[in-house]
């Protein structure tokens, strides 16, 4: 005869049923988001793992000042999300896909177009600032309430306070965030399909719940020493908000106008002639080659490269040579010769969708956060990026966050003194 078993049969209890769902909409045009890098996926635009990945990224945004160290913040994140499974000394399995799962179901509306637009366009200043001219071999979807996404969370878990937090990281991400590349500069920014839906899931529907939104969640709060890396929103410095326009490209144009005008910060003294930028980068590349060139430069602009902390890499393109440089790219160096290829805007742009009525407007919204570079960071200034690095060109004299506040501050000033812009 078989033993009785020596442990009690599974509880028979149904785990609870937790499945937010949610109809999402494109508002401005999609860059990337798919399995290839740079391509619009026309079969599930939208990915469940790329949602998880940015509620992810939303929760640490939103929670990592109430963490004292970093491998604490990594440890919850894990439980919530999810990470590498792993095994203990006793054979058990740590780790894991976390509380939350993620499905999705999308639909492509038009279908995505080559992008060509002509060098106004600020549109160029979020999707392709690098390329010269502003034009790029590149697909991008239509913004088009006919691109929709549904996307559902669901959790075994019964914690309240763990449902709150996975819902207010999607609430976040929806008003705040964006799928696919360059969301920071308002690319790929969603809404909800609808204003009950909006409605639904607490998202702000109107300006004034917009602005109660921003400053629940934006307040500026202490952060530990050993987060200095990790962005997040208690580190908001300020938050500008823009007037209720007609579309989310509309919106996010009006954005990137201002960035576009405070970042090349040059005189225009007649309709048709630019002068040149105030910003010292380009002499500085032009006095650190040792050449003379078709621009004489200002020596007093020898080694500053305030731009660096708006985000990396960033490329001077010179428009004449071989009178002028070749295109300079500035990523960040540290002392160990590591190489900071990539750093992220600490500028935050969105159009937002609200609405008046039944009809539905559209807030140019920005969030200015603190720069997080490594105080040790230094300015990488190469014509080669993909080469090993030479100290050679690692501009040691300049402490890139040490200037931050100042060069943050400037661009600051461009969004305050704008026409219908306004300080929250």
């Amino acid at each position: 005869m078989r033993a009785a078993p020596t442990s009690e049969p599974a509880p028979r209890t149904r785990k609870p049923d937790w499945k937010p769902k949610a109809r999402v909409v494109l508002i401005t045009r999609l860059f990337g988001g798919g399995a290839r890098a740079r391509e619009v996926d026309k079969v599930s635009w939208l990915r469940s793992s790329a949602v998880k990945s940015a509620l992810r990224a939303w929760w640490r945004a939103a929670q990592a000042h109430e963490f004292q160290s970093l491998e604490a913040l990594h440890e919850r994140e894990s439980a919530l999300f999810g990470a590498s499974a792993t095994f203990d000394s006793t054979g058990k399995i740590q780790g894991g896909p976390g509380a939350l799962k993620v499905t999705t179901q999308s639909h492509l509306g038009p279908a995505p177009v080559d992008y060509k637009e002509p060098l106004s366009n600020p549109l160029n200043y979020a999707l392709f600032p690098a390329q010269p001219m502003g034009q790029a071999a590149a697909k991008v979807a239509p913004a088009s309430d006919q691109t929709w996404a549904d996307i559902q969370l669901s959790s075994s878990t019964a914690d309240l306070e763990i449902r709150k937090i996975l819902l207010d990281s999607l609430r976040l991400w929806l008003t705040l965030g964006g799928a696919g590349a360059r969301s920071r500069r308002g690319a790929g920014a969603l809404a909800a399909a609808t204003r009950e839906e909006a409605k639904k899931l607490g998202l702000p529907e109107t300006l004034q719940g917009l602005e109660t939104f921003l400053r629940q969640h934006c307040q500026r709060q202490s952060v530990q020493p050993s987060l200095n890396g990790v962005f997040c929103l208690a580190r908001t410095r300020k938050i500008f908000i823009g007037p209720l326009l007609a579309t989310g490209e509309e919106a996010q144009k009006r954005l990137l106008s201002l960035l576009k005008d405070a970042r090349q910060d040059r005189p225009h003294p007649t309709p048709t002639t630019w002068g040149r930028s105030r910003w010292p980068e380009a002499d500085a590349i032009r006095l650190k080659t040792g050449r003379t060139w078709h621009h004489a430069p200002n020596r007093a602009n020898a080694g500053l490269y305030p731009r660096s902390v708006l985000g990396l890499p960033i490329v001077v393109h010179f428009k004449t040579p071989p009178a002028e440089p070749g295109d300079h790219h500035i990523l960040g160096a540290l002392p160990d010769d590591t190489k900071l290829e990539r750093y992220s805007s600490p500028i935050l742009l969105r159009p937002v969708r609200v609405w008046q009525g039944d009809t539905a407007k559209y807030v140019p919204v920005a969030v200015f956060t603190d720069c997080t570079l490594p105080a040790t960071a230094r300015p990488l200034v190469t014509l080669k990026p993909e080469a090993p690095l030479n100290s050679a060109d690692v501009v040691s004299s300049f402490a890139m966050q040490s200037h931050a506040d100042l060069t943050l501050q400037r661009i600051e000033n461009v969004f305050a003194h704008a026409k219908e812009f306004y300080v929250l």
